[in-house]
C-alpha cells in the first residue's frame, strides 16, 4: 500500500509542480523535507496520529516549514497530514525525485571504493559514466575498506564490481571447486 500511496501522491504532486514550472525548486525542497521526516520519526508519528487535530498538525507544519518552502510544497504537506498520509511523506518525496530524474535524464549512481577518490578521478569517472550511459550522472560516493582495492558501481539495478575482494572471492570459489 505504501508504494501505491507514494506513487499516487508523488505523481500528482509532480504533475502540479510541472504545470506551475517549479519542478526543480520543489525537488530540492522535497529532498530536504523527506530527509527531515525520515530522520524525525516522532515528528512524523505526531503528524500521522489520528488523535491530533488537523489544525494542530497544520500549526506544527507551519512552524517548521511555512515560508521556508514554496506554497505548493507547504500545501502538499498540509494535505498529506489532513488525509492521514504524513507517514508516507518520505516515500512520496522519493517518488517525486524519481519522476524528476526520469524527466531530466539524471541517473543516480552509487560508487564504492576502498579509499577516497581524488577530485580529478571523480571527474574522470563521472565523465566516462555520462558518456557511456547517455545521462547526467549524480554520484553517491562511499568508502568500504573491505573491498581492499578497486571499485563497485551500482545504478538502476546493475552492478559493476571490479573490486579486489570480489576477485579474491571468485578465485577462492574456483579453487574450492577444483579441490572438491
Amino acid at each position: 500500500m505504501a508504494e501505491s500511496v507514494a506513487n499516487v501522491y508523488g505523481s500528482a504532486l509532480y504533475e502540479l509542480c510541472s504545470e506551475r514550472g517549479i519542478t526543480k525548486e520543489a525537488d530540492g525542497e522535497l529532498a530536504a523535507v523527506g530527509g527531515l521526516f525520515a530522520a524525525n520519526e516522532e515528528y512524523m508519528k505526531l503528524l500521522a496520529s489520528p488523535l491530533v487535530a488537523f489544525e494542530e498538525k497544520k500549526s506544527l507544519l507551519g512552524a517548521a516549514f511555512e515560508g521556508k518552502v514554496s506554497d505548493t510544497v507547504f500545501d502538499f504537506l498540509c494535505l498529506a497530514a489532513e488525509k492521514g498520509r504524513a507517514a508516507y511523506i518520505p516515500a512520496i518525496c522519493r517518488e517525486f525525485r524519481r519522476l524528476y530524474y526520469l524527466e531530466q535524464g539524471i541517473l543516480e549512481v552509487s560508487v564504492v571504493t576502498a579509499m577516497p577518490m581524488s577530485e580529478a578521478l571523480q571527474t574522470k569517472l563521472k565523465d566516462k559514466l555520462e558518456a557511456t550511459l547517455g545521462k547526467k550522472v549524480i554520484m553517491k560516493l562511499t568508502v568500504d575498506k573491505s573491498l581492499i582495492g578497486g571499485i563497485v558501481v551500482r545504478y538502476e539495478g546493475a552492478e559493476l564490481d571490479s573490486s579486489v575482494r570480489s576477485r579474491l572471492d571468485r578465485l577462492r570459489s574456483q579453487i574450492g571447486s577444483i579441490i572438491a
